[in-house]
């Protein structure tokens, strides 16, 4: 059991770096879809990291982004753009492409940072660790949340032993997507797993770690995309509970079908810590004990315009010479992926392949 600390005063501050004082890579981004913009969007607006080069299937898509962006160079293949004079490479494809283009910069020697899941198949996310391992390279799962000054807030909380031990996790993330066309396909990995529901499975491996899914359920969207007869719908959402033999559980779901609550908790036996919606973004951090006393943190849900700390995290390992991330060791990454198979098979549910 972990023993209760004093209660303190307040809330600890973040231990974050200086986001225009750290070490400055040289990036190439590997795909110019949405996710890629914000990133390089945040990078661009907050810190001290360069991005020098982009990649895409076409030379004109990614001229074009490049130009938008302010990107001195752009390349019309992805192999190209891994041999670039570059530091690291993000990896923000699609969910299934992520194998190979990591594959493909790792094969150049270069580290990457891939968007996550690292990939959905437990099979494939070993082969990229593997790869990255042999190599001496450095790899990270893009899981921003955990970068947040947000979250080295919790980290804190519950290393001091402030809620005392730690009974339940919860958490959950709604958005509406089923009409959106490639965040439903499954032959682009979509399914609210993948989309959205990696979130909720990490912060539960996260906050318990060693927990085993005991039971999953999910209800499938309309088809969508490239389904064809006799291929299921993707599953648009679920409901998931894990656990381990010490009694500790943990409660995560997600949906595509609306907007739901967004929010988690840790309920310790001294205090509760609760995040606001949405729990995986920036935003405040309170803590309430038992007695009624509340502590809280507060922080400017800013969204997507911090990605750039996941950059950060990226830029002090590879400088000091880590090859994984204390923030994301690439075995929390394993543990995670083995989670969604878990349920996955519960469910029922299968990748296209």
């Amino acid at each position: 059991m972990t023993a209760p600390a004093l209660r303190p005063t307040g809330l600890p501050a973040p231990q974050v770096p200086d986001p225009m004082h750290g070490p400055a890579l040289r990036w190439a981004v590997l795909g110019t879809g949405w996710i890629a913009d914000r990133f390089v969007e945040a990078l661009q607006q907050n810190t001290n990291q360069r991005v020098v080069a982009v990649g895409s299937r076409t030379l004109d898509r990614a001229a074009e982004f490049a130009s938008a962006r302010g990107i001195a160079e752009a390349y019309g293949s992805y192999e190209e753009l891994v041999a670039a004079g570059v530091n690291v490479v993000y990896v923000a494809t699609g969910h299934l492409d992520h194998l190979a283009h990591a594959t493909l910069a790792l094969e150049a020697g270069k580290p990457v940072l891939v968007e996550k899941p690292m990939t959905p198949r437990l099979a494939d996310t070993r082969a990229i660790v593997a790869l990255a391992r042999e190599k001496g390279l450095f790899a990270m799962e893009a899981v921003w949340t955990l970068a947040l000054p947000r979250y080295s807030v919790v980290r804190q909380v519950i290393e001091s032993g402030m809620l005392g031990e730690v009974h339940e996790v919860h958490a959950n993330l709604g958005e509406r997507l089923i009409d959106h066309h490639r965040a439903m396909d499954p032959a682009q990995g979509g399914g609210a797993m993948n989309d959205i529901g990696s979130y909720t499975m990490m912060f539960a491996n996260e906050m318990l770690p060693g927990l085993t899914v005991q039971a999953a359920r999910g209800t499938r969207g309309p088809r969508s995309g490239s389904d064809t007869a006799g291929t299921e719908a993707a599953i648009a959402q679920f409901h998931a509970l894990l656990g381990n033999d010490a009694g500790q559980i943990a409660t995560v779901s997600a949906s595509m079908f609306g907007d739901t609550p967004t929010t988690a908790y840790i309920a310790g036996s001294e205090a509760t810590l609760a995040l606001e919606a949405p729990f995986y973004q920036p935003g405040p951090v309170t803590v309430r004990f038992h007695d009624g006393e509340v502590l809280r943190y507060n922080e400017p849900a800013l969204a997507h315009s911090q990605l750039f700390w996941e950059a950060l995290e990226v830029a002090r390992c590879i400088d000091a010479g880590l090859t994984e991330s204390p923030l994301r060791p690439l075995d929390r990454t394993l543990e995670t992926v083995a989670l969604m198979e878990q349920a996955r098979e519960l469910m029922g549910d299968s990748l296209a392949h």
